[in-house]
């Protein structure tokens, strides 16, 4: 049975699933396993009748604690402010909005069907203010939750809220120390976090109307209270022994009297052994995906391991995709021949709108093709045109050498070292072009060429492929000759 499905035997009653995300910078590839691996089970629960509703959250009331380089001249005046107070840096919207658009396009793409909610505005709303009033009530018994989870000792005058200071607008660096059942009393400390300085700013203020926000951990089990969520996963970060999970469904449980969520954790994506981060560099982005791969290719590539197997994703230099693109197709003709296979489950539930079955040329092949002249009409007779431009991508972006091929303007110096059998070969195989060939038909020719002449398949295509590619290999013979111009072939094998 597929993980997902078997995840989710058994469950009766009305179903919440949520996730969220922080919109604060780029969105590396494996930000995508959540929200597609929640579209999934939604999905599922849909297919089974089920009352389901699926949300995701953009967590923009969060403080900025950290930007990429090349924002850090312009913005770093806005650390610890909150994600949706920040401009945006083109200038148009929020800092929260430049990067939540972005998400939101790669969702419309992937197909994936969440209700879409900003933290801010629900603060702002009024949605956590009983969330707040209980934290707030209960701010002793959620020390203990910290003490006993930690293993050591959390001040009196720790309270699990921040707030926006009216002075410096700033979050991340204040501090509540008092809570009177109305106003919460605040400090913004100069020196409470190392990546951004209070004003030293103090007062009192009604923690209620978006005026600050609870921590994460916290705000984690108010919003499953808030919303009486029942699924939602984590990466693998979050839900380590000691992690955010535990604090989370502890508070759910102590403070907020609730059963927590079904909780799944998933394992990362892996770039040489590395976590991907692409703040760091490791790894590719949302964006990067989708140049290379389809929709339901990258969909594929998050559900077909179950979500607590890590995945290996080096494309680069590597036959990683080409390889990705025969799976998902395997899996295409398990699920028309209507086996029960894991992988024909995951190709159904990769599709973004109506289920079609994929091209049948490889991937390996197509590559091929899209350097070639003249196969546009080929590409477009077998409905590739799509797939030609993810191939073309990864011939110029991943792709190693020895799948580069260009042919060559003048003849190759390698040519001299042609045998003169080798030289007969060619002009045979020029002869040969003044007929009408279909492309497999004239392979075989070729074969038949060599064979006649009591030469090695080896030596044969070597001889064509150093003749007009300058190395000693490449794509299918046949294809390669008849996609180029039968004169420039006739006359570059006549002056071999």
């Amino acid at each position: 049975m597929f993980w997902a499905d078997k995840l989710l035997e058994g469950r009766k009653g009305r179903e919440w699933i949520n996730d969220a995300w922080t919109p604060s910078g780029m969105i590396h590839m494996g930000g995508l396993k959540g929200p597609i691996i929640h579209d999934v089970l939604f999905r599922i629960l849909k297919e089974q009748k089920k009352d389901a509703k699926y949300t995701f959250g953009f967590d923009d009331f969060d403080p900025i604690d950290g930007l990429p380089q090349e924002l850090l001249k312009s913005h770093e005046k806005y650390m610890g402010v909150p994600i949706f107070m920040v401009p945006s840096p083109d200038g148009k919207g929020s800092f929260g909005d430049f990067f939540c658009s972005k998400m939101l396009k790669l969702f419309k793409d992937l197909g994936i069907a969440a209700e879409i909610y900003y933290a801010s505005d629900y603060y702002k709303k009024g949605v956590y203010n009983d969330a707040i009033k209980l934290v707030l009530d209960n701010a002793e018994n959620i020390r203990k939750v910290y003490e006993e989870i930690y293993k050591k000792k959390i001040a009196l005058d720790w309270y699990p809220f921040q707030v926006i200071c009216p002075k410096c607008g700033k979050l991340g660096t204040t501090k509540v120390v008092d809570w009177d059942g109305e106003k919460v009393t605040y400090i913004c400390d100069k020196n409470l976090v190392k990546w951004a300085e209070g004003c030293g700013n103090t007062g009192k203020i009604s923690p209620f109307g978006g005026n600050g926000k609870m921590p994460f951990k916290v705000e984690w089990a108010a919003k499953w209270w808030t919303f009486k969520v029942t699924i939602e996963g984590a990466g693998k970060d979050h839900a380590s022994a000691g992690g955010t999970y535990d604090v989370a469904m502890k508070i759910c449980r102590d403070i907020f009297k609730k059963d927590p969520p079904l909780k799944i954790p998933y394992e990362f994506f892996l770039s040489q052994g590395k976590k991907m981060a692409s703040s760091k560099g490791v790894g590719l982005t949302g964006e990067d995906l989708l140049e290379v791969l389809s929709p339901q290719v990258v969909r594929f590539l998050m559900i077909k391991t179950p979500p607590n197997q890590a995945v290996e994703f080096s494309p680069r230099g590597t036959d990683l995709i080409p390889k990705l693109y025969d799976d998902y197709q395997r899996a295409s003709d398990a699920y028309f021949k209507k086996t029960k296979d894991e992988q024909a489950r995951a190709f159904e539930l990769s599709q973004t709108e109506k289920l079609d079955r994929p091209p049948i040329i490889r991937f390996s092949v197509l590559a091929q093709w899209v350097q070639m002249p003249n196969m546009e009409s080929e590409i477009k007779k077998e409905g590739l045109e799509k797939w030609a431009e993810y191939a073309k991508v990864w011939v110029e972006k991943y792709a190693p050498e020895s799948e580069k091929f260009l042919v060559q303007k003048e003849i190759p110096d390698a040519v001299k070292e042609l045998s003169q059998k080798q030289k007969e070969f060619l002009q045979k195989i020029s002869s040969e072009l003044d007929k009408k060939w279909d492309a497999e038909d004239f392979q075989k020719n070729i074969y038949e060429c060599a064979k006649g002449l009591d030469m090695s398949s080896k030596d044969a295509f070597s001889a064509i492929y150093i003749s007009l590619l300058g190395k000693d290999h490449g794509p299918k013979a046949g294809w390669l000759i008849l996609s180029l111009d039968k004169t420039f072939v006739q006359k570059r094998f006549a002056e071999i």
